[in-house]
């Protein structure tokens, strides 16, 4: 199974519900960085995680079990066995989604192995109960999100263009996040969501990278995201901003030479340092043992 992380172009918080989540309004667009998960089934009653990483836990604590859990309830299948391998190659506490994107990659996965029929509609209905994210990572492509994230709709594809995406070594839990955003004593500066929206309606590449910005940037701690985003836009980005809850940077080009050279400098600053590019899809089944 593919499942690829997503990156937020345009982050706003609208409100709060009576239940304390957070009202959202935000672009965001799935990419080509990936986790790549195998999902089989085995004779011993347990679900079974591993991992090629030692950052996500490999217990039902991990969201992918919970995930899981959830489709056999929903579709009434007897509770059995799974193995679920995690090859992590999305970094963690980086505003890159890369759990969410694992639950929806098991969801769609176990949807395909026991032959459930379930539509991609039913199966975000599922994964709404597992994170707010979730839904979007089964979809994927290039989405307005609303709601807690849950409400999505279609933008079409962004031109061609390429991202460099950079990870401090510091994360960001979300709900910390959210929490320093709850806490700020400022005024926070609002991006313009509905020009981002215009922006790839038109196809202006220029106009989405004007647009790039993420009100839980502005409350973020972690120094380095500026410095990130600093030599983005120094080595030509047309716009650059924090992913999600962070700490990922991300910069947009319209060459990929552009964007390696970009990664090239910034691997002087961090490590995790990575070039993709948007794609259509959410997580994916792309091989069948």
């Amino acid at each position: 199974m593919e499942a690829p992380g997503k990156v937020n172009l345009s982050l706003n918080i609208t409100g709060t519900k009576e239940n304390g989540y957070h009202l959202m309004e935000m672009v965001m667009i799935t990419v080509s960085l990936s986790d790549v998960l195998l999902i089989g089934r085995r004779e011993e009653d347990e679900i079974r995680i591993t991992s090629s990483s030692t950052d996500i836990p490999e217990d039902d604590t991990n969201i992918v079990h919970n995930a899981a859990t959830r489709f056999f309830a929903v579709t009434g299948l007897p509770y059995q066995g799974l193995s679920i391998h995690i090859d992590k190659r999305l970094p963690v506490e980086a505003g890159l989604s890369g759990g969410s994107a694992d639950a929806a990659a098991v969801l769609t996965g176990l949807n395909h192995l026991f032959e459930t029929g379930l539509t991609k509609e039913q199966l975000c209905d599922i994964g709404l109960e597992c994170g707010a994210d979730v839904p979007f990572c089964i979809m994927g492509g290039c989405r307005l999100a609303q709601g807690i994230g849950e409400i999505l709709s279609p933008l079409g594809e962004l031109p061609a263009c390429w991202l460099t995406i950079a990870k401090p070594g510091r994360g960001m839990s979300t709900p910390v996040a959210f929490q320093l955003y709850d806490e700020a004593k400022f005024d926070i500066l609002r991006p313009n969501v509905p020009r981002m929206v215009e922006a790839i309606s038109a196809g202006s590449l220029q106009g989405i990278g004007r647009n790039m910005q993420n009100v839980l940037q502005q409350v973020n701690p972690v120094e380095e995201v500026e410095t990130l985003q600093g030599i983005m836009l120094c080595d030509g980005a047309l716009g650059a901003v924090m992913t999600g809850s962070g700490t990922a940077v991300v910069g947009l080009f319209s060459e990929e030479k552009a964007a390696k050279r970009c990664a090239k400098h910034l691997r002087k600053q961090v490590d995790q340092t990575f070039v993709a590019r948007p794609i259509t899809h959410g997580a994916r089944v792309i091989h069948q043992g």
